[in-house]
């Protein structure tokens, strides 16, 4: 990331982590990058308006910490000097299935528990440490972009915004790239249709999950043996699950989750009664800890998937990455690792192209676009099956039934339980759960369970 900047004005829209870490890798090509953020930042780390999941529980998985090593190197040093170390995901969770639970075992696959605040406050610190061609304009909304007319499309020439509230305060900032990285409250669509293009196709599987999420103190001494719990809700067993991280200052920051009508309650009875119903000790765990406050609800958690690499008239120097263009159901914990991964794509893509944004926007949309299909895919296979009518094709029934296989045997084979923990972390492709070895397995086991037909009389 070294190398003499070439270009002028680069944009970024959202001062979150895919933003910021947006900038990192904008800096070494442009003369200045602008990151534009709505909200105003806390000195300290603490949850802001526009991160509303910012005080649920957070993990950056395996993949997407490795990822952030190469783009910020020493920042798992930061994140563990705040109080906030990695943990081995088989050695230090508990990953509970519907049909049992993986005994601990040592598998060298670190996640990063840790609160939002604090991920995102170490993160700006380090990428305004580093670059000093990078600032962030606080409290300003950008309401649209600016174009001309380039070789029969359009070219993003810049925004406008508006600061504060004062929506007649409208002003024009221009950039020579503009990158959109607002998230889940991304206006790009109507953008782009305001300009006269088309909207993107877009996909929606919403398995309406909400959730309730209360911190806890942790006194010395009385720390649970386990650093993460890990139940995510599954069809058709059980619409209860939860994600529960001990995060820095002595915090246990628990997530309950559930799906449909099942929405974990917000009153603090409710919400202990619920805990009762989950697999493991957290119940008992939680008994002899003091609450930090109420619990807190949050409930926008569909998964959206914005098909900008299918558009033909995809305007030049325009770029969307993260949750503006997919965003997942936040169960899955797989938003900050695929924003990390899109960024350093983009990196790569400008070191490929050190003088020329020409072909730029379309080439990094279709590459974004590939790094979102697998996690995707995992994502809303299960989600799915939460619909009031499932999909019925046979490709859909087979995986679904494939996965449910593999929950089966994965509390008794350590092996599978490695390799389903490194697909889950996106350290390796889905297809390592087809690799022959789990092939055989699965039919074997799943051949054993089939019921014996009767012979007739």
């Amino acid at each position: 990331m070294g190398r003499t900047r070439q270009h002028e004005h680069a944009l970024v829209i959202g001062a979150g982590i895919a933003g910021l870490l947006t900038a990192r890798v904008l800096g070494p090509n442009f003369t200045t990058v602008t990151v534009l953020e709505r909200d105003r930042l806390p000195a300290r780390p603490s949850p802001r308006p526009g991160v509303p999941q910012g005080r649920h529980a957070h993990a950056l998985q395996a993949g997407g910490l490795l990822t952030l090593e190469r783009l910020l190197p020493g920042i798992g040093d930061d994140l563990r000097a705040a109080g906030a170390p990695p943990v081995d995901f088989c050695a230090q969770g508990q990953l509970h299935l519907p049909y049992g639970t993986p005994p601990p075992r040592t598998s060298g696959i670190l996640i990063q528990p840790v609160s939002r605040p604090l991920l995102e406050a170490v993160i700006r610190e380090r990428v305004l440490a580093a670059d000093a061609r990078i600032r962030i304009e606080e409290g300003v909304t950008v309401t649209g972009l600016t174009t001309e007319r380039y070789r029969y499309q359009h070219r993003v020439t810049g925004v406008h915004l508006i600061r504060g509230r004062n929506p007649g305060a409208v002003r024009h900032l221009s950039a020579t790239l503009v990158v959109d990285t607002s998230g889940r409250t991304s206006h790009l669509p109507d953008w782009l249709a305001a300009l006269g293009l088309p909207r993107p196709a877009e996909t929606v599987v919403d398995a309406h999950v909400g959730y309730a999420t209360r911190a806890y103190r942790l006194p010395v001494g009385q720390a649970p043996d386990w650093s993460a719990v890990f139940q995510p809700p599954y069809a058709p067993h059980s619409p209860h699950g939860c994600f529960v991280i001990r995060v820095e200052n002595d915090q246990l920051i628990v997530t309950l989750q559930g799906v449909g009508g099942h929405h974990p309650p917000t009153d603090p009875a409710g919400f202990d009664a619920f805990t009762a119903t989950l697999t493991g000790d957290l119940h008992k765990v939680l008994a002899n800890l003091e609450p930090l406050g109420p619990p807190v609800r949050y409930a926008r958690t569909a998964g959206r998937r914005l098909h900008y690499h299918r558009l033909r008239l995809w305007p030049e120097c325009l770029l969307a990455l993260g949750d503006a263009v997919c965003a997942f159901n936040p169960v899955y914990a797989q938003g900050m690792t695929v924003a990390a991964q899109q960024a350093l794509t983009l990196g790569e893509l400008l070191s490929d192209r050190p003088q020329d944004l020409d072909g730029l926007a379309p080439s990094f949309q279709r590459r974004a676009a590939r790094i979102t299909t697998w996690p995707w895919h995992m994502s809303t296979l299960p989600d799915l099956h939460w619909q009031p009518e499932p999909p019925r094709s046979l490709p859909h029934r087979t995986a679904h039934w494939y996965l449910d296989q593999w929950q089966r045997l994965v509390p008794q084979d350590p092996r599978m339980f490695q390799d389903i923990a490194r697909v889950s972390n996106m350290l390796a492709s889905p297809l390592l759960l087809a690799h022959p070895r789990h092939l055989i397995r699965v039919c074997r086991s799943a051949a054993r369970r089939k019921p014996q037909r009767r012979s007739q009389p």
